[in-house]
């Protein structure tokens, strides 16, 4: 076949996929499942017409006739999309399937058969679930991500560049696979169920002043607690790294308990030592009353009501733990320590003392060590450790309800604002709340994850 005659074909199916493109659009009006197939259907118009030279090299070879199926049965499919949803569908697999077998119909390898089988088989059940109920969320969710597993799996496994590496096509997909069922499925599913109420409602969830209120304390609370593990969190990491002493071996196992001990455990303790009958909780109890009995002796008759002076300060201060905001950030400071620890420890270990002792030959002090030598190669383990306590800490519920007054507008965390939501059975607006979490928290680790990386290009020199 000429080169004249594949770049026509070639704009074609790019045409075709335009054009479905296109009419999903219009669809997503009408009916989502029509706009998710027409969509997914015109990435196999596309798939197919970047590989044309390839495909349609010989009529006569057997990938160019599979392909030709694949275009045959995409084509109906976008037919029966608003006549029958469900042969629309049944299509588009089918359609789908061709068009994987056609792009590897000269490297076909027992890892790729095996791994089609997998996902062939869930794409299999999930039609089936569809069948049964055409309006489940869940199982339309699961068809755009495996369908586009399968794609991955298929088309990336068989580069030049992956030659040497055995196994990695089912390696791959399985990973895949995997992170689909415990991640992108239920993310995806939260996301999708609350689409459910309008988008007048959804704005009126997201301006709600108690969710504001518990969005603020988590996030803040969260990020205090983040900061406050970052740097003593690195003290631990140093020490542990750069000093022998009696019971070294005791305290690093220490620091591993929060992720052993469960975390109601953890909060009925804090609770229990931080309450006004605990052991510290009585102590700050006492210096608290102390305080505010020193409030007298500084004139508290020339301040006006309201006006900001020692004597009204002293009697504003509050050093109770328990049943505060201080008691959140405690809470999760204690979860969160071994992230930061854990996370900082390795890179120190790994560092080049005769750069230090370069530096302190040269006269450099400690503070110029630290900030130009030691700071700048362990900064991207103390953000991925920041990272990882303030993601801990965002989704704490255990040991943050106990020792928190969990009063609304004051300290209720978002976690328990949605388990409130659901016991009143108010699934989609927990739903909502969870989304508008999710999006945060995403945002938020997305920055910290472009800071690291640009820390990482800098200190590489790119």
């Amino acid at each position: 076949m000429s080169d004249t005659i594949k770049s026509k074909i070639k704009i074609l199916l790019l045409s075709i996929s335009a054009l479905t493109a296109i009419y999903g659009l219009f669809a997503i009006f009408t009916d989502i499942r029509a706009f998710i197939v027409l969509i997914l259907t015109s990435a196999i118009f596309f798939t197919i017409a970047s590989n044309a030279q390839k495909e349609f090299s010989d009529i006569k070879k057997p990938n160019a006739k599979i392909a030709l199926l694949a275009l045959i049965m995409a084509l109906i499919c976008v037919y029966f999309v608003h006549v029958d949803i469900k042969i629309a569908v049944t299509l588009f697999l089918i359609s789908g399937a061709f068009t994987l077998a056609s792009l590897n119909q000269n490297a076909l390898t027992v890892s790729q058969i095996i791994i089609n089988i997998v996902l062939f088989s869930i794409l299999f059940f999930i039609l089936t679930a569809l069948y049964q109920n055409p309006n489940h969320a869940l199982a339309w969710v699961s068809l755009i991500i495996f369908t586009l597993i399968s794609a991955l799996a298929n088309k990336v496994g068989y580069k030049k560049s992956n030659a040497k590496l055995p196994g990695f096509n089912i390696s791959l997909g399985l990973s895949l696979t995997y992170m689909s069922l415990l991640i992108l499925i239920p993310l995806s599913a939260l996301a999708l169920y609350s689409t459910q109420i309008t988008a007048e409602k959804f704005l009126e969830t997201l301006t709600d002043q108690r969710i504001i209120a518990a969005l603020k304390v988590s996030f803040g609370a969260s990020f205090i607690a983040a900061l406050i593990n970052c740097f003593f969190g690195l003290i631990i990491a140093w020490i542990l790294t750069r000093y022998d002493f009696i019971g070294k071996r005791i305290v690093d196992s220490l620091i591993d308990l929060p992720f052993a001990v469960p975390t109601a455990v953890a909060g009925i303790s804090l609770a229990y030592i931080f309450s006004p009958n605990g052991v510290l909780g009585e102590f700050l109890q006492a210096l608290t009353e102390k305080l505010h009995s020193l409030a007298p002796y500084f004139h508290p008759e020339k301040c006006a009501v309201g006006e900001k002076c020692f004597a009204n300060f002293l009697e504003t201060i509050d050093l109770n733990v328990a049943y505060s905001k201080i008691g959140i950030i405690l809470a999760l400071v204690f979860i969160g320590l071994p992230f930061v620890v854990r996370t900082v420890q390795p890179v120190i270990e790994e560092l080049d003392k005769e750069l230090e002792e370069a530096a302190s030959s040269l006269g450099a002090n400690f503070y110029q060590i630290f900030s130009k030598v030691i700071f700048p190669a362990i900064y991207p383990a103390l953000l991925t450790g920041f990272a990882l306590a303030f993601a801990r800490g965002l989704g704490e519920y255990g040991s943050v309800i106990f020792i928190a007054s969990n009063i609304p507008y004051e300290s209720e965390i978002v976690p328990l604002l949605i388990v409130k939501k659901l016991m009143q059975f108010d699934y989609v607006g927990a739903s909502v709340i969870g989304v508008i979490m999710l999006i945060a928290a995403f945002v938020l680790l997305l920055l910290i994850n472009f800071l690291q990386s640009f820390a990482k290009r800098r200190k590489r020199g790119i």
